[in-house]
Order: structure tokens, then sequence, then C-alpha cells
């Protein structure tokens, strides 16, 4: 009988192997399991997936967002939806270079990352990123859209460079130009380094990669809104305080609020300065008080001084003539010395009053600026506002005791100290002269001093009279060889007093001096003072009395006979 049955084979199944049977299930269920991984796909879903996986088209100069895929020496490989990877170079991450090892602690697979596109070389499967210049190009876009809209920004000052300073915007170098950190001058820029700064952009140029801010067109901008506030209360008299933006020679320049005004050296304070910068320095806040204003010329004269109080009102309740002060010799002059007995308050040491003795020919001579000294108001006068005053006073006058030590009729011995036409000058001792009248300077006529002696020979002379009021003594060598009576102390006694008659110091016709002023100090304290005149004239003009008419008299008497020796003679006989 035919059976009916049909073969796995030809029920569609697989041909049975030979050996075991068991085997055919495992075959089958084998087959199964790849058909279910590996279902059969139609064109259409061969276009669909080719559709799906379409490549993105990147082109140099695009910013392109992708995926970190792996990273490793040659870079940070980057998926951008391309035929193939981008690379990062490590060089290319951030302004400075990186590691390997640093850049994996920056980035980890599957992190998304910004981009630019450097350079595109398909044929050779290659793409170079940047994400140095993909934040530079973002920075670009802010700075444009900040200059379009005139803002202000911070940056920090990162170095000093020739000519200005180099700051940070948006991961951009931008140079700021000395001339526009400040309104002013800026010599010293250092301080400026590492310290944020508020600047605007003055120029951007993306082509040739140039950025260039400026600080100084915001405090224009603020100085212009300050300016119109500020002008409109500028009125004589106004006070304002201030800050000192400016110090020259001529004076301190005061920001009074976005205008400057002018405090010129005499108005800076009631004391002597060398130069401004030792009253104020840069920085400082200090009142001040408008004295006039010119708009044409937008100049604004101040005074710093007129707020402060006048130190010569009730100078003269202060002081008072004959007290001893004490202050520092400010400024020498060929005639004197200037003292500081408070700011401000300033007396005149003439050179007249500087030694009993000493020919003082320059202060210099005796002091130096800087110096502690002791003087004694010899006058005040508010009106002038001047003090004279004296230093010679704070110790005892030589001349005082001259006629206890040398009384008339005492020989004395020294050198002659100068020669004149009526006499020579002859040293009692150091700094105290006297003079030896022509009349008197030998037994016999002497016509011309200079014909027997020259300036330094020594020769011994006899004192007729010392004035120690006037500062004046009077000598005769004639009386000391013999040729005369003697005078008598306690009186003229028939002498020649060339002391009354002005013949004790030298007049301005002396020039062996080195000058037509008082030696040695003689007549100095014949005045309440020196005279406070600028012009160092003579300090004793006005009490001295001309050697003039007593060498006429005593030149008479000699030739007529009609001297006091001659009658003394007639006396004897």
């Amino acid at each position: 009988m035919e059976e009916n049955t049909q073969t796995p084979a030809q029920q569609g199944g697989t041909q049975p192997t030979t050996g075991n049977a068991p085997a055919a299930p495992a075959q089958a269920e084998e087959r199964q399991s790849q058909e279910r991984e590996y279902p059969a796909m139609t064109m259409e879903d061969i276009l669909a997936s080719e559709a799906a996986q379409e490549h993105q088209n990147v082109s140099r100069g695009d910013i392109v967002d992708g995926t970190v895929v792996f990273i490793g020496q040659d870079g940070i490989a980057v998926d951008i939806g391309a035929k193939v990877e981008g690379v990062i170079p490590l060089n290319q991450l951030g302004d400075e270079p990186v590691t390997v090892e640093q850049a994996q602690e920056m980035y980890k697979p599957g992190d998304a990352i910004e981009a630019y596109v450097v350079r595109v070389d398909l044929p050779n499967s290659q793409i170079v990123l940047s994400k140095k210049r993909a934040e530079q190009d973002k920075g670009w876009r802010v700075l444009e859209k900040m200059q379009e809209n005139d803002e202000a920004f911070e940056v920090d000052v990162l170095e000093k460079v020739r000519g200005g300073l180099v700051a940070q915007v948006e991961g951009i170098r931008a140079f700021l130009p000395a001339s526009q950190v400040d309104t002013r001058r800026v010599n010293e820029l250092d301080p400026f380094v590492g310290k944020p700064l508020q600047v605007k952009l003055i120029e951007l140029n993306r082509k040739r990669n140039r950025v260039i801010i400026s600080h100084r067109a915001i405090m224009e901008a603020e100085k212009a809104k300050a300016r119109e506030a500020t002008v409109g209360q500028l009125t004589p008299g106004s006070q304002f305080e201030g800050e000192v933006v400016e110090i020259t020679d001529f004076g301190v320049f005061v920001n009074l609020g976005g205008i400057d005004g002018l405090v010129h050296r005499s108005e800076l304070t009631f004391g002597r300065f060398n130069h401004p910068r030792d009253v104020v320095k840069v920085g400082d806040k200090v009142k001040v008080q408008v004295i006039d204003v010119d708009e044409g010329r937008e100049r604004i004269n101040l005074s710093m001084k007129a707020l402060t109080q006048d130190p010569w009102e009730g100078a003269v309740d202060r002081y008072s003539i004959g007290q001893k002060v004490k202050g520092k010799v400010t400024n020498l002059t060929n005639f004197g010395a200037f003292i500081e007995l408070e700011p401000g308050l300033e007396g005149l040491v003439h050179v007249s009053e500087m030694s009993w003795t000493k020919r003082v020919r320059h202060p210099n001579e005796v002091m130096k600026e800087g110096d502690e000294v002791e003087a004694v108001i010899l006058r005040i006068d508010p009106k002038e506002r001047r003090i004279s005053l004296g230093i010679r006073q704070t110790t005892d006058d030589p001349w005082s005791a001259l006629p206890d030590r040398y009384p008339p009729g005492t020989p004395v011995k020294g050198k002659i100290t100068g020669m004149t036409d009526f006499g020579v000058f002859m040293e009692i001792e150091e700094g105290i002269e006297g003079l030896i009248h022509i009349s008197e300077l030998d037994l016999n006529r002497v016509n011309n001093p200079a014909d027997l002696f020259k300036k330094g020979d020594e020769i011994e002379a006899m004192i007729l009279n010392i004035d120690p009021v006037e500062q004046r003594a009077s000598l005769s060598r004639r009386r000391f060889l013999g040729g005369g009576p003697a005078p008598q102390q306690g009186g003229q006694g028939g002498n020649r007093d060339y002391v009354s008659q002005g013949g004790g110091a030298r007049s301005d016709r002396y020039s062996s001096g080195g000058g037509g002023g008082q030696r040695g100090g003689r007549g100095g304290g014949r005045q309440g003072g020196a005279d406070y005149n600028y012009n160092a004239k003579d300090a004793q003009q006005g009490g001295k009395i001309s050697t003039k008419l007593g060498d006429v008299y005593a030149d008479l008497f000699a030739q007529f006979g009609l001297g006091n020796d001659k009658k003394d003679e007639k006396t004897e006989e």
C-alpha cells in the first residue's frame, strides 16, 4: 500500500542528514534565529536608510556642534555629522596648549562641544576643527553688537606693553593705548595691570584682528555730565571740595566735578615752600574757593589759602619788639635770611644784624637753610607784613665793655685792616676796629696814608676815645710816639675826639673793605631794627654821621695850628 506522507524536504524543510536524527531540529532552530536577526530588506528599505544617514556638508569657517568621540594624542575626535569625524588639536582647545591628561579631564566621550571648521579635506578623510577659534568667533559677534549699541563693559588688564596696555574681551586680545587710559597724560602704567577697568570700543577690525578700547571715552562722557552740573555753580566766592589731579611748577589743578580749576602757587598757602608738591599730592581732597571764572577761555582760578586764617591776623598781639623767638631758616639772599616763626609768618635778619664784630658778606657764612635759630624782634610792620629780626641781639654787645677794657690812653697793637684818604683802620681785637685819623698817623704831617703804610702792616697806637653806642673807636699813633699829651680818662682833656666828628667809622667812600657798607657791625644798633628793604640797602642809613665834616675840621686845625695841642703847649710854658 502506497503511503501519502511527505518527507520533511518535500514539506519545505531541510534534508535530514545521515547519522543521528535529532540534529535536524537544532539546525531548524538556528535558521529561525538568523532570520530574526537579519530580516530581509527591500529596495525601499535601503533607500530610506540611505536618506536617514545623509551626511552633513561642512565648509571652512563654519561653526558646528558635535559630540566628543575619542581623546587621543592627536587631539579630540568629534562627530559633527560629516562623512568623517573632525579632530580638534590639543593646542586649539584654548589660549594655552594642554596635555592629553588635561584634555581628558576637561572632556569625556559623549560631551557636546562647539567648534570652528579650520580645514575640510574629505578625499584624505580629514577635517580640522578649533575650539579656541569658535570662542573667538562668538566673541567677535558679541563685540560687534557692543559696538553697535555703544556699550561700556569691564575688562581685566593683563599686561603692559609698549605704548599701552593689553586686556582680553570675550577671549580676544584688545589694546588700550596709553593716551586712552585717562583724560590726562599717564606716565606710569604699572598700577593698572591686574585691575578691572571700564572701557568702550573705539575700533573693531576683524580682518586685521584689531581691537582698540578706551577708558578715556568713558571718563570724558562722565566728565561732560558732571561739568553741566558744576558750571552753573561756579561764581566768585563759591566753595568746593575737589581732588588734586595734577601738580605743576606754577600751581595745582583741582577737579571740581567734570571741570578742572587752577590753584596758583601763590594761592596754595601762606607758608613758604619750594614746590607745590611740598604742599599737596595727587589724589588729595582739598577745599577751594573760586576767585574768578573765564568762561570764554574755560579757565577757573581757585584759592586754598583764602579758606585758612591769615597768620598776620593778631601777629602784633602774639609778638612784641624785643621778644626772643625761634624759627627755621627758609631762604637766604644776598642781603639777609628769612626766618619762619610760624607757617606763613616770616621775619628778615639783615646781614648787618647777624654779628656784633664779624663783617658778614653773605648769610651763608653764619647759617644755612633748614637751621633752627634764635633771634630778637626788632620791628613789626603789620601793614607791610614785615618783621625785622636780629641774631646778634641774642648775645652781649662786646662794644659795651670796651670802654672799661680800653680807657683813653691805653696802648694797643694791631694790623691795618683798611685804608682811606682820611686815615687808616686798625684792628683793636678780633672783629673790632678803630680809626687813626690822618692827622694822628705820625709826628710829621702826612698827606697820603699810603705813603707810610699798607694794608696788613702791624702798628701800635693809643686809644683816644670809644663810643659804645655808635660803636666807633678813635686812636692816635702820633700820641703813642710822644707827639702830644696822652688823653685823660673821664673827659676829652683837650684831645681831638674824632668819634664825635664821625671819624670812627668807615664812610661810603671807603672802598678797601669790599663795599660801602658798615664794617664789623659798627653802628648796627643805632636803629630799632634793620630797614626791611629787599633791595639790601644799608641797614644803618639814617643813624650814621658823615665823616666828611670831621675830616675838614681836623685838617684845618692841623694846618693852621688851631688844635688843642698848641694850647696845651702854651699852657705848659
